[in-house]
């Protein structure tokens, strides 16, 4: 079974707890994890890209590990202003990338065997939405439109200082039937550098979760590229 496959599992999975439901996202751990994806413990850091234009304030407080870092905190910078922790999360004990948990409504968890921040492929991060709202990504994507703007800035803190930008692009909502596992939508370890940030959407509340159902039937992908 390839990798893809495998990972499969983000698009049928939810956490449900008996007092607080929320949507959650589970990744199954890839067979081998490629070289990209390691955590190193004393990452090299390059002098900040400069250009010939002036960056915006946002964007001049920006730096890039070049092998990248691990992230304890994130904001978004624009028509959303938002300074939250983010948890380094691995695998549960069945083999699924673990979210958040269920209590944490604006902690977003970086899955931490997949791309750093600041190094190719996409940098995943989910935050949870609640089915009876209150959650971050209820206000992320409230009213069924990304409240984010092309443009805004998503920023990643590492533990020492350093920084990753990501300048907002769009938003897509991908239906879990329609998913292409063979795309890059949500696992990508060598394309450009991007942050990829998941939520839970479209709760439907005649799914039988007793047997296993799914209760989100959408996922929604907000992107960044690293500026």
């Amino acid at each position: 079974m390839s990798k893809r496959n495998r990972l499969l599992i983000i698009l049928a999975s939810v956490v449900a707890v008996v007092l607080v439901v929320a949507g959650g996202l589970y990744f199954a751990q890839p067979d081998e994890l490629p070289e990209a994806a390691s955590t190193p413990t004393s990452p090299a850091v390059s002098a900040p890209t400069t250009t010939s234009a002036a960056p915006s304030p946002a964007e001049a407080e920006c730096t890039t590990a070049e092998e990248g870092f691990i992230p304890v905190r994130y904001t978004f910078e624009g028509a959303m202003t938002v300074d939250e922790p983010v948890l380094a999360l691995g695998e549960d004990a069945n083999g699924n990338i673990a979210a958040p948990p269920p209590a944490e409504k604006r902690t977003a968890a970086w899955w931490e065997n997949g791309p750093l921040p600041a190094t190719a492929g996409k940098t995943i991060l989910s935050i949870h939405t609640y089915r009876n709202g209150g959650a971050l990504g209820n206000e992320m994507y409230e009213g069924g439109e990304s409240q984010m703007q092309p443009g805004d800035i998503i920023k990643l803190y590492s533990a020492d200082g350093e920084i990753a930008c990501y300048e907002f692009t769009e938003a897509k909502r991908i239906m879990v039937e329609d998913y292409d596992p063979d795309s890059d939508v949500m696992i990508d370890y060598d394309g450009e550098s991007e942050v990829a940030i998941i939520i839970c959407w479209d709760f439907n509340g005649d799914a039988n979760e007793a047997a296993g159902e799914d209760p989100w039937e959408s996922r929604v992908f907000f992107y960044g590229t690293l500026v």
